[in-house]
């Protein structure tokens, strides 16, 4: 790579040699051919009838080599073979240098300015001509031997070999003093052109780099365009202070609240403090916090404006430089219509959860009054089977209305403790089938339940325990009986409710629709897509099994 990078080089310095040298190529020739012809013009008016006249005008036949090499310094398409034009005019010139050295011989007058003639188009070569050096070297040389073989054929060597040597010694020396010129101009040239090249490749660099940065200006002042233009597009009041706690910037919100309230609007420079005497000692320590940590601080803030109080949330966001924290942008979101929607939110909240309780509250006692209205009922007639079917519509009448109160006294309106309502409706049947010659047994399992599933649960456990109080020990019998809520394994939950009683008779069936309780509790079973079994081992054991929460909120029924 680095020899094929010296070639182009080399070949490079070669066209910038010859082109740039061809001004003066050119002066010199006109400068030449000028004093040839004014020298040729004055022998021809003095000394025109002289032999030397007559030997001089064969000179002339250089001419058309000048005459040419002028000419094609002004076509630039033939630039690209100045350097073969130029070998051949060169060559061309050594020709002439035979042939006018033919006619030269000692016995000729005038041939004594003809090895000075020879020296001048030797020196002419290495002066005009930006060739390679080596091609200049042949073409001297090439022309030196042209005078040399001149000099043999017109037999000066023969006539006299002091003239001959002494001639070719000039001759050779002008040769030898055109190689040292040559090579100091080419030597000097290389500087100049390397330097030049340097300075070329610095300058395009320079530009190159002016033209990055003129770039990068340009994308830099867009991007601040665009940033001030995103920031001012922001609703929310934004400003930007540097390690002084000094302001960089304000959005276009903030100017204008700032003119609103009559702050100053050229906060740029001023410090926080002094722009805002009421801000808080805590938003300062978290700016100061975010210079420290570089993490984004979230907070809330509030404060008086004008007659107003303001909630605002704010967001102290840093930003970087060289990985530093070299300024925070503070984005401050007014919440105060936020805040007022929210209290009155609340407050609705709280006025429905009053309204629900005393909903429940009235619900509770209307049922107590429907249950009042049937004990009144009870007072005028002595009927059994009436007594007995009024008291079962109390007891589910009572376990509907123990939901409401559990609700209304709840601090959640939405759930319902299904234990502790378990135990006061289990208390509540104990108490209405007082003795003591039974025993109830209690144990639940903690669990919360809405009130579509507390009360299906409810009117089951009121419907088994009131038929095992009933007729699980019949005349004087005693005994146990129990109910449970446990967990079980699969998510689920189990309600148990069990007697050491003298069973079931064996023409029970739960698909019967002459128990008006167990066809209730059959329903409700399906309706909480629960499960039942029942066991007839000591006893009899309803089994009970169901999902948490499981049943949506729609109406009870049990048609």
């Amino acid at each position: 790579m680095g020899e094929i990078s010296k070639k182009v080089i080399k070949e490079e310095f070669q066209r910038h040699y010859l082109i740039s040298s061809l001004p003066s190529m050119r002066l010199g020739f006109y400068v030449t051919l000028i004093l040839f012809l004014c020298f040729a013009l004055f022998n021809l008016l003095v000394f025109h009838d002289t032999p030397e006249f007559h030997f001089f005008t064969r000179f002339g036949i250089i001419i058309p080599v000048m005459v040419i090499s002028i000419v094609v310094t002004y076509f630039r398409p033939l630039y690209k073979w100045l350097k073969t034009i130029f070998i051949f005019l060169n060559l061309a010139a050594g020709v002439g240098v035979f042939i006018v050295g033919l006619y030269s011989s000692p016995l000729t007058e005038g041939s004594v300015y003809y090895y000075s003639w020879v020296m001048l188009v030797v020196i002419g070569v290495f002066s005009f001509f930006r060739l390679p050096f080596f091609t200049l070297i042949s073409i001297g040389a090439f022309q030196v031997m042209a005078f040399i073989l001149a000099n043999i054929f017109n037999r000066t060597y023969n006539l006299n070999p002091f003239i001959f040597f002494n001639n070719l010694f000039f001759v050779i020396g002008v040769y030898s003093i055109g190689i040292i010129m040559a090579l100091m101009f080419r030597r000097l040239y290389w500087k100049n052109f390397l330097h030049k090249k340097a300075l070329s490749e610095n300058y395009r660099k320079l530009l190159n780099e002016i033209d990055e940065r003129k770039q990068a200006g340009k994308l830099l002042q867009q991007s601040e365009f665009l940033y001030i233009n995103t920031l001012n597009s922001i609703p929310d009041w934004l400003y930007v202070v540097d390690k002084e706690i000094r302001f960089v910037m304000l959005n276009s919100s903030l100017q204008e609240e700032h003119f609103r309230q009559g702050f100053s609007i050229n906060c740029i420079g001023k410090k926080l403090t002094k722009v805002y005497p009421f801000i808080q000692t805590s938003t300062l320590d978290e700016i100061n916090l975010v210079f420290k940590t570089g993490e984004i601080v979230i907070g809330e803030q509030q404060f008086y404006l004008g007659d107003k109080t303001i909630y605002g949330e704010t967001r102290k966001v840093p930003i970087f430089k060289d990985n530093k924290v070299i300024q925070v942008m503070i984005i401050m979101r007014n919440r105060s219509k936020e805040k007022e929607i929210e209290e009155l939110k609340q407050k609705n909240i709280e006025q429905k959860e009053i309204m629900l309780r005393e909903i429940h509250h009235r619900v509770k006692n209307n049922l107590a009054i429907v249950v009042s209205l049937l004990d009144l009922q009870l007072r005028n007639n002595s009927d059994p089977e009436l007594i007995r079917i009024i008291r079962d519509v109390e007891m589910r009448i009572r376990s509907m209305a123990l939901i409401h109160e559990h609700l209304y006294r709840s601090e959640n309106l939405d759930m319902i403790p299904l234990a502790s309502y378990l135990q006061s409706l289990s208390e509540i049947i104990l108490s209405t089938f007082s003795g003591s010659r039974i025993n109830l047994i209690t144990s639940f399992d903690p669990l919360d339940v809405n009130i579509e599933l507390a009360l299906p649960l409810g009117l089951i456990a009121n419907e088994l325990l009131t038929n095992a109080f009933k007729y699980a020990f019949p005349l004087y019998h005693t005994g146990d009986i129990e109910i449970h809520l446990r967990k079980a394994h699969d998510n689920g939950y189990t309600l148990i409710v069990k007697d050491n009683g003298v069973g079931l008779p064996p023409s029970f069936s739960m698909d019967s629709d002459k128990s008006l309780g167990m066809f209730i509790v059959r329903l409700l079973v399906e309706q909480i897509n629960g499960k039942i079994d029942i066991s007839r081992q000591n006893g009899t054991t309803f089994t009970i099994c169901f999902k948490e929460m499981i049943v949506t909120k729609s109406s009870i029924s049990l048609n």
